[in-house]
């Protein structure tokens, strides 16, 4: 298998018009902070990171003011975009706001490999058609304000450019070049091999795409929390690993009568055996506590001594056991460490794992608790730990914008420690952006500063 390609150079030029950072992520580092006062671009950095992994974020890469970005990777590849803006004049003094047409220049290096080059462009002016400010005001409930500029349900003023990074989804299924149809196909196979997953510092609310004609609504009304979200995700993934379980379970007691009656030279001996019942029983335990099996099922008392077909019939019985229990490890390890670290910060209280609710909260007096009455800090711990542990694929590469959001000081303290255990777990690396010297502190040798006084620090 051809190793994957890490990301281990990000350079910019420009960013906001002003900085220019070169930043190198050895291949082995499993993460790098970024650090640096606030206005210095380290959510820009991370969205331009994210622009250009997965699939092509167009509307990002306009939206983001930089001059030139470089991504250097593993394999000796990279990745080049320019940007340059063009204005059309304005004739009077009095007219409305320039419309504006921005290049991007892109230019694909791989070793043993032909250059590729390519390049799109985004013209504000195709969004001033009445045809197009028809649509808008009909599926998007936004209203044109000049050439330049509209009018957003909340009553906010966005540009041209941010009306389609806010707008994507709905605006690439009318106009498909926003997910990247004019860019060369090369590039855009390149940009989806890199798997790169963002968490936010807005994590804590999720907006769902109303229909025609909702849209006027306010943010907050159309909001769900992240917590009861993620507490409905993982009672479907119980329920998944169940129904998995089962199917592997009528496999497995479909063929029992013949695998019992098969002659086998490895014959267990009475302490293998009961070795392995009693680590099956402790497993037994822990998928209990997360509700995906009844601790009550019957225990089978083991002869100390045997006869060799009985020793067949119980190890053949064990080896579909663990066959069984297997279909569990994965969500286990994960539920576990969750509930690990959670129950370790959260006060008077803990969380629990409910096969119908998902996530389910007890106060230190066993009354049940809502969601709803986490604190804005334990909600933030909640919804970043569950993001990392259950929506990350391996492989990925990990963006975690100001993870110290709403977190006390001794738990950004441990911020660090928890993420290398869950990469650990998951297997990938991330890019923390944050302004926390708390989560910076200890790890020096991992961080990167940002800002006009950087090189001078350095």
């Amino acid at each position: 298998m051809t190793p994957r390609r890490k990301l281990s150079e990000i350079q910019v030029r420009g960013l906001l018009g002003r900085f220019d950072h070169q930043i190198s992520f050895p291949e082995p580092d499993e993460f790098i902070i970024l650090h640096g006062p606030n206005g210095v671009g380290k959510t820009m950095l991370l969205e331009l990171i994210r622009a250009l992994s997965g699939p092509l974020q167009l509307y990002s890469l306009f939206r983001v003011p930089f001059s030139e970005v470089i991504l250097g990777y593993s394999d000796g590849s990279s990745l080049k975009v320019c940007r340059r803006s063009q204005q059309q004049p304005t004739l009077l003094p009095d007219e409305e706001p320039e419309a504006t047409t921005q290049h991007l220049f892109f230019t694909l290096t791989r070793p043993g490999l032909p250059e590729v080059d390519s390049q799109t462009v985004f013209d504000t002016e195709e969004y001033n058609s009445p045809r197009f400010r028809d649509w808008a005001s009909r599926i998007l409930g936004v209203e044109s304000v000049d050439r330049n500029n509209w009018m957003i349900g909340t009553g906010e003023i966005v540009s041209t450019v941010d009306l389609v990074y806010r707008y994507a989804e709905r605006i690439s299924a009318r106009s498909p070049r926003w997910a990247g149809e004019k860019v060369h196909p090369e590039i855009r196979k390149f940009v989806g091999q890199n798997d790169v997953h963002l968490i936010e510092t807005q994590r804590l609310l999720t907006l769902p795409a109303p229909e025609p004609g909702e849209y006027r609504r306010s943010a907050q009304s159309a909001a769900t929390s992240k917590v009861e979200e993620f507490g409905r995700d993982l009672a479907r993934r119980l329920a998944e690993a169940l129904a998995e379980n089962s199917q592997t379970s009528q496999e497995l007691d479909r063929t029992y009568p013949r695998r019992v009656l098969q002659f086998r030279s490895d014959s267990p001996t009475e302490e293998q055996i009961r070795q392995r019942y009693a680590e099956q029983n402790e497993l037994r335990k822990s998928l209990s506590a997360i509700s995906l099996l009844d601790e009550k099922v019957g225990k089978i008392d083991i002869p100390q001594k045997m006869e060799a077909w009985q020793r067949n019939v119980l190890w053949t019985y064990l080896e579909d056991t663990e066959k069984k229990l297997s279909t569990f490890s994965d969500l286990l390890a994960k539920v576990s460490l969750l509930r690990e670290i959670v129950n370790a910060r959260f006060l008077y209280k803990r969380l629990e794992i409910d096969r119908r609710r998902g996530l389910r909260l007890v106060s230190d007096e066993g009354s049940e608790l809502g969601l709803s009455m986490l604190s804005s800090g334990e909600q933030h711990e909640l919804v970043l730990l569950y993001d990392l542990l259950f929506n990350v694929q391996p492989g990925a590469l990990v963006l975690i914008d100001e993870p110290e959001i709403s977190l006390h000081v001794s738990w950004q303290k441990r911020f660090i420690d928890d993420l290398r255990r869950i990469a650990k777990l998951v297997k990938f690396r991330s890019v923390v952006a944050t302004h926390s010297p708390q989560i910076a502190a200890r790890w020096r040798s991992r961080m990167i500063s940002l800002g006009p006084d950087a090189d001078a620090a350095e």
